[in-house]
């Protein structure tokens, strides 16, 4: 067995090479991951998250190393967010050594829904299965500008909307959430975004909100906006979320049409990849973004404490 300590300054370095060395077998295994980051705004980050940090020593020698940010929101409970710099390990005993000292911590700070994204791949995620934890989402990238050939079918029409759409908008958001309420998802733990959330969304200047309207009526829409700075991701990377056609308006080539407009305009400001999520159990996601040109990267991976 390793022993697991708190992160000391003077092993800093020591991690941060081996989360070099991580994001680098990441993009080896998968180009559309950026193993770029800043070795020296990595050391100051860490250097400042001693007491949240968890080194794994054997024979004096670090063997793996584990951080969890603990945040929370309306959408999920308190939880620990793992992210792909967060942890690295020799094998699954180390793993399991690492995440018994800091799940405890998360744990008896109220920390009950534990997450880690990790790259899409068995030699990471089985480690992490074996700790209880399941695949929740998957993290897809694609490369921007693409062949763009998709029109609307006649009778529709697309426009961009802003936060004087908020009613669509919402509207709309309620049916994704009855989507995901579906099986094989059975998705009864994620409401739908708070009005509020919205109204932030839409009125940020960067953020393009596109509306799909047969005869008038508003059926489809997706939202994109800069994705912020975060590891494994390229600069000028487009996030687009929030697609939803509905019910009767489905198996049309909306959807399609409607990312085309999308990507065409951030191809036009300078984007060079997109990223969205989608559900690992929402197979008809999964089939809609492979197709459609999405390589997954990462993997989202959760556990709730107490449960099963």
């Amino acid at each position: 067995m390793s022993t697991v300590r708190p992160l000391r300054p003077d092993d800093v370095d020591e991690v941060v090479a081996r989360i070099e060395r991580r994001l680098r077998a990441d993009a080896a295994f998968q180009p559309l991951i950026n193993p770029a980051f800043s070795p020296e705004l990595l050391a100051n980050a860490l250097r400042h998250a001693t007491d949240s940090t968890w080194v794994a020593e054997d024979g004096g020698r670090i063997v793996g190393h584990l951080y969890g940010a603990l945040l929370g929101d309306e959408t999920y409970d308190r939880g620990a967010w793992v992210g792909p710099d967060g942890a690295s390990f020799n094998d699954v005993d180390v793993l399991g050594d690492l995440y018994e000292t800091a799940g405890a911590a998360w744990i008896d700070s109220g920390a009950l829904e534990h997450y880690v994204w990790t790259v899409d791949d068995d030699s990471m995620t089985d480690g992490w299965q074996e700790m209880g934890f399941a695949r929740m989402h998957r993290r897809g990238v694609a490369v921007l500008p693409r062949p763009l050939n998709h029109r609307l079918p006649d009778g529709y029409a697309l426009r961009r909307g802003d936060v004087d759409d908020i009613e669509i908008a919402v509207a709309l958001d309620h049916e994704l959430d009855a989507a995901q309420r579906l099986g094989p998802s059975f998705s009864l733990t994620s409401p739908a975004s708070s009005r509020e959330d919205l109204v932030e969304t839409l009125a940020d200047p960067e953020t393009h909100y596109y509306i799909v309207l047969r005869s008038g009526l508003a059926v489809a829409q997706c939202i994109t906006f800069p994705l912020p700075t975060r590891r494994g991701s390229f600069d000028a990377s487009l996030h687009l979320s929030a697609v939803t056609v509905g019910p009767e308006d489905r198996h049309r080539g909306v959807a399609t049409a409607m990312v085309d407009r999308a990507f065409a305009d951030a191809a036009v400001a300078g984007f060079t990849h997109a990223e969205t999520n989608w559900r690992v159990t929402n197979r008809r996601a999964q089939r809609f973004w492979t197709a459609y040109g999405f390589s997954p990267t990462y993997v989202r991976l959760h556990r709730t404490i107490g449960a099963g």
